[in-house]
């Protein structure tokens, strides 16, 4: 009798633990997302502070251990075929600028709540240039993620205003203009003022005179220069405290009459240190945003040439272009400096303008436009100068001049 009492008791006792084992395997929590690319073909919505944001691609990586841990990869993505026209292109990713400005690849490690077939996650985090907080929803074949709160670490332009310079004579003689010119070469550029009599000039006065030249119909009637033409299409520029850059510009070119304010997470910004600043340009936000974009195929083969050019380009489309400003009261000039322009112009656009065709073509694109065709002649032994004057260029920079708006 003890002993069948004694093995009733065991058999319920292993009962109970095989319930118990059991019942631990319903309850274990499996991750119901394999890891996946999201893009914006392939299920992702991503948000930047409330606006949309293109260009991006986001990996989700379940974690090997730990059903409710996941890791996010943010990068840019640009498919650069149709510029290569079906050539191969051996870029490795990223492809293009990353999610927040100044940080090509952001990785995020995320704790997920699991529902079904549906997880979601949140909380903050940060890169070397932003703080930020996050809310996200997954399933196998979409993503929505919202990135909140986005702010720079470094505020000193944070939030400011600014609009180009107007024209106008100052005290000393000299002139404010919106638009920052220097050009120092030790080969002077030749203007023909009077038909086989070339006169030699500074490149830097010669371009200065170019910009101020009343090249373009105003719409009344009535003809301005870049620098007048460029104060009258662009209002202002917001530096925003997310990165964000926008500006308030006049759309004259699609008839457009009133202002207009481009959207945000177009163009982006970083400030690395003191007078030093990086841009960042979203080409697929960008191209998004352009209509009529006109394509002029022009006769010349000039393959190779873009070729050096994108390989000269594309690292700054990842890693910003950089920018130097400088501030005094409430003026602002930022602008592209020697460093980087004086490669481009040395491997870009000296070798077409030692080709005999494209510079002919340029010839008589000026000479047939008849916003041009007047500075034509004078302009041609400049034009043939051009890469020696830029073999020997010692100083290049050009950007804007800025006047803060309270």
């Amino acid at each position: 009798m003890k002993k069948n009492l004694f093995y009733y008791l065991f058999a319920v006792i292993c009962t109970i633990g095989l319930f118990t084992s059991c019942s631990d395997d319903d309850e274990k929590v499996v991750n119901p997302i394999p890891q996946t690319t999201f893009n914006s073909e392939n299920g992702l919505q991503l948000t930047y502070n409330g606006a949309p944001l293109l260009g991006k691609k986001v990996t989700f990586t379940p974690d090997a251990t730990e059903a409710t841990k996941a890791t996010l990869r943010l990068e840019g993505e640009f498919d650069l075929t149709g510029i290569l026209k079906g050539q191969r292109s051996n870029m490795t990713s990223p492809t293009g600028p990353g999610v927040f400005p100044g940080s090509p690849v952001t990785t995020l490690s995320v704790d997920l709540s699991i529902n079904g077939n549906q997880c979601t996650f949140s909380g903050v985090s940060e890169t070397e240039y932003c703080t930020f907080s996050y809310a996200g929803k997954v399933t196998a074949g979409t993503m929505d993620l919202s990135f909140t709160d986005v702010t720079l670490k470094n505020t000193a332009l944070a939030g400011t205003v600014w609009k180009p310079t107007p024209l106008a004579n100052t005290e000393d003689g000299g002139m404010d203009e919106p638009i920052h010119f220097v050009w120092k070469s030790g080969t002077k550029a030749a203007i023909e003022i009077f038909p086989g009599h070339p006169s030699e000039i500074e490149i830097n006065d010669l371009l200065l005179l170019a910009l101020r030249f009343p090249l373009f119909d105003d719409g009344s009637g009535d003809r301005v220069s870049v620098e007048q033409m460029l104060c009258s299409v662009l209002k202002d520029v917001t530096l925003g405290a997310d990165g964000n850059i926008v500006a308030t510009y006049m759309d004259a070119a699609n008839g457009g009459t009133e202002w207009v304010t481009s959207p945000s997470n177009m163009a982006q910004y970083v400030v690395t240190g003191d007078n030093q600043l990086l841009l960042f340009l979203n080409p697929q936000a960008i191209m998004a945003n352009v209509d009529n974009v006109e394509k002029s195929v022009r006769t010349v083969d000039v393959g190779a040439i873009l070729q050096q050019a994108i390989a000269e380009l594309y690292p700054m489309l990842i890693n910003g272009v950089p920018l130097t400003y400088t501030k005094e009261g409430n003026r602002m000039k930022v602008f592209l400096g020697t460093d980087l322009l004086l490669p481009l112009m040395k491997n870009i656009v000296a070798p077409l303008f030692e080709d005999e065709e494209f510079l002919n073509m340029v010839i008589e694109a000026m000479k047939s436009d008849p916003q041009f065709g007047g500075m034509a002649g004078m302009m041609v032994p400049t034009l043939k100068l051009l890469p020696e004057i830029i073999k020997n260029t010692t100083q290049l920079e050009i950007g804007l001049d800025l006047t803060q708006v309270k």
